[in-house]
């Protein structure tokens, strides 16, 4: 469904369990060529993403409803994995030596097999792109279960290989049932899972994975901190709380959550925050000037406003946008939740729309600890005008990404993932290439 004007664009029908000799006997050619032969298809399958960036970016605003200039921005962040992987993974699978006691000894790093991708429609071809790209310059193919609100995104994936000449079966998109999803994962021909979503099923896909002893990679929410010290820049502060809280409309798993201000800066910050939340453009997601859009469900939009009813009423005071531009139940009017402390709902769960919390702290350390209590831990940023200083508290927050004056982001070169209910297992850079391979000691005597 259009989330903008609740239209249904399209059905699909489920599929049946895939044949997964079909993925084997791919696996089994793809994994014979060597890394340079698979860049060479990889930069084919580039080229036609680029060509169609505009209409693949008008069919993921269609789907999940965010503004189009980020769906446009999302493929051409695409893109920069391609070149990125293209460009290094010869070196990073390049077999290491070891000095021991025998004749020679190394490690290769060799692809498992099948590794099934389950994805999330907050960004339905970064997501799936991130864990696919690297995996298949490892020499892995992939069976795609995609969320099936973006189940057009995942036949314009699909079609994609097929149009850059991909050899079949590297990805094949099946739209399955949960139960079906669960037979893949135990299915001994399926080497490994990579889950991106929430927690609630990322403890199911990582038990199901346990069970039957796979490799998995999860990839789960978050309640990011952003934290504001007295002396940051604070146009440079408020600008990224914009940033990082409004892109995708609020959906994002690394978005910053709660706004932690210390002291003084707590009162000049919150001000001017609440004026910019305010001051945001409203309406329809193709609109080049809209910021802020649907959310990609009303169930999804349902939640978000009981999550904000709940804290108003345990004592945070709301700031809200006039609602203009709003057309629909799937719409959330951005809003300011002041005075937000532990315990109420928007400091302990993820609210996944647009919605900034504003805590407040005495100290650093006071900060610290608030940052911390929580139980995720994808990332954190810090806003101070001494960065120097503020590096000596990276070791104390409990984060997988921490960026100091800039908002948290993935990016192919750097690792992503978190700790605690963020998750486990790592994406992008050589540490996610790492993942899905058989890391082999070769000891020769």
């Amino acid at each position: 469904m259009d989330p903008y004007t609740g239209r249904v664009i399209r059905d699909f029908a489920l599929d049946s369990f895939p044949d997964l000799a079909v993925s084997q006997h791919a696996f089994a050619k793809w994994r014979r060529l060597s890394i340079a032969e698979r860049g060479v298809y990889m930069r084919r399958l580039a080229a036609v993403l680029d060509q169609n960036k505009e209409p693949y970016a008008r069919l993921i605003t269609q789907e999940m409803g965010k503004p189009y200039k980020e769906s446009l921005y999302e493929i051409n962040k695409v893109l920069t994995a391609f070149d990125y992987y293209i460009a290094g993974a010869e070196q990073m699978l390049a077999p290491e030596i070891v000095a021991t006691n025998a004749a020679k000894s190394y490690i290769t790093f060799e692809p498992l097999g099948i590794i099934f991708s389950v994805m999330p429609w907050n960004f339905p071809f970064w997501q799936v792109f991130r864990f696919a790209v690297p995996s298949l310059m490892a020499g892995n193919v992939t069976i795609l279960k995609h969320a099936p609100s973006v189940s057009g995104c995942a036949e314009a994936i699909e079609q994609a290989f097929a149009e850059a000449g991909m050899p079949y079966g590297t990805l094949l998109k099946y739209y399955l049932s949960n139960e079906d999803a669960a037979k893949v994962i135990a299915h001994p021909a399926v080497r490994g899972v990579s889950f991106t979503g929430s927690d609630a099923t990322g403890s199911v896909i990582a038990s199901l994975a346990g069970r039957h002893i796979k490799k998995a990679v999860i990839e789960l929410g978050g309640n990011d901190p952003f934290i504001i010290l007295p002396g940051a820049d604070m146009d440079m502060a408020v600008a990224g709380a914009l940033k990082s809280r409004s892109i995708n409309s609020g959906q994002s798993c690394n978005a910053a959550k709660r706004f932690i201000a210390v002291g003084s800066a707590y009162e000049v910050f919150s001000k001017r925050l609440i004026a910019a939340v305010k001051a945001l453009k409203v309406g329809n997601p193709m609109d080049e000037d809209t910021q802020i859009g649907p959310l990609a469900r009303p169930d999804l939009a349902d939640k978000v406003r009981k999550q904000i009813a709940d804290t108003v009423a345990q004592g945070a005071k709301v700031h809200s946008h006039d609602g203009g531009g709003i057309v629909n139940e799937s719409f959330v009017p951005p809003v300011v939740l002041d005075d937000v402390r532990p315990g109420m709902v928007a400091f302990e769960e993820e609210v996944f729309g647009p919605v900034w919390s504003m805590v407040k702290a005495d100290t650093v350390e006071e900060a610290l600890v608030l940052a911390n209590q929580s139980q995720y831990g994808l990332g954190a940023s810090v806003w101070t005008g001494d960065a120097a200083a503020a590096e000596r508290w990276i070791p104390a927050l409990e984060a997988g990404n921490v960026f100091i004056n800039d908002i948290v982001k993935s990016d192919a070169r750097l690792p992503f993932g978190g700790v605690k209910r963020s998750g486990f297992g790592r994406e992008l850079s050589e540490f996610g290439l790492r993942e899905f391979v058989n890391v082999k000691t070769v000891y020769i005597k």
